[in-house]
């Protein structure tokens, strides 16, 4: 009787045989297009636009595990899970039997469990790769909309958004859940089941969990800058806000977008409506602001080279990517992408060269 070969192992072996040979890498910046179907794929050294993988319908969430294949890419309006070879940049397969309007996704560092937020339902999804099947469900308050692991892979922080100020008649227009959340929820990835909440406050957007696992960076509603938050003590220990001019305290805009250096020295926020990134000093108590970096238009998420060396920020109403050095804490470069693209999230993979 022949054994079932789990797709993901079978997929490992197929990469190892398209690599090239002499073990040279390439590092790949990977851009969802939250207005299209596809992922551009961008030299790191070069900042050229090297090809794009089409994936399904309105990409929103990007992961990959420690050996960084393959990447999982959630597609929203396909409610779809696209498994995408990184070495070669190809699409492998498509799983299509998710909650509605998968949002932004994360595994565990061997690959075996995604994590998938469906907004649309109220709840997150856990994914088995070996299996490919969902192994629980998990309801949560507000809507599911991103997720961050520790390092070590003991928790998996889930974090919903909600309406906001929109009435209840209006989100449920939108067909998404009406409950409010200001917490995030703490699961022990072992038993895949919620241990705690942590209180924000105000409702919780992207969130960024420190090199040693010991913060919880979190934008929330209603606040320029982020929340520092102690994953021991599980609570708010500090709150770092932008730098504003009088005229930008005036326009109103929101934190979107956060990341934290790879030495966990620098947290990176962004500024949506006013255009900018902030970096700040954490090593100080509270959070310094030691950088503002003007960026293009709408700069909805950002991400950061291993090496922590460049940041990049998606500006999404125009269309570009920003290139920024974090020695210097200036703009190096800005990619334009194709119009109408939308970019938002991204991801940094160092890959095999392709010997094919």
């Amino acid at each position: 009787m022949l054994k079932r070969c789990p797709v993901i192992g079978l997929l490992l072996v197929l990469a190892a045989c398209s690599a090239d040979p002499n073990g040279q890498t390439l590092q790949k910046l990977y851009v969802l297009s939250s207005n299209s179907n596809d992922v551009t794929v961008i030299d790191v050294a070069t900042n050229e636009i090297l090809t794009s993988v089409e994936v399904g319908e309105l990409p929103h969430g990007i992961a990959t595990p420690k050996s960084q294949f393959p990447l999982y890419v959630a597609t929203e309006g396909d409610d779809g899970l696209a498994v995408v070879d990184p070495v070669n940049d190809t699409l492998i397969k498509k799983y299509d039997f998710f909650g509605k309007r998968p949002n932004e996704i994360e595994c565990t560092s061997d690959g075996r469990y995604v994590y998938v937020p469906a907004m649309g339902d109220g709840r997150y999804e856990i994914f088995d790769t070996r299996k490919e099947e969902i192994v629980t469900r998990i309801p949560t308050d507000g809507t599911p909309h991103n997720t961050v692991v520790s390092p070590d892979d003991k928790y998996m922080y889930l974090v919903p958004h909600d309406r906001g100020a929109l009435s209840i008649e209006a989100q449920q227009a939108r067909g998404r859940p009406v409950s409010l959340n200001k917490k995030i929820y703490v699961v022990d990835t072992a038993t895949r089941s919620v241990v705690d909440k942590i209180q924000t406050g105000n409702t919780p957007r992207p969130t960024a969990i420190s090199p040693d696992g010991s913060r919880l960076y979190v934008n929330t509603d209603n606040l320029m800058g982020f929340l520092v938050i102690d994953t021991a003590q599980r609570e708010v220990i500090q709150t770092a806000e932008y730098t504003l001019t009088r005229e930008e305290q005036a326009t109103p805009s929101r934190s979107h977008g956060i990341g934290v250096s790879p030495d966990g020295k620098e947290v990176w926020s962004t500024n949506i409506n006013h255009g900018f990134v902030h970096a700040f000093d954490v090593t100080q108590d509270p959070p310094v602001e030691i950088a503002k970096i003007k960026t293009g238009n709408t700069p909805l998420w950002l991400t950061m080279t291993p090496d922590g060396q460049t940041v990049y920020t998606a500006n999404t109403a125009d269309d570009t990517i920003s290139v920024i050095d974090r020695a210097s804490k200036k703009e190096r470069t800005r990619i334009q992408l194709p119009k109408g693209k939308a970019p938002k999230r991204m991801l940094v993979l160092t890959v095999p060269v392709s010997s094919s």
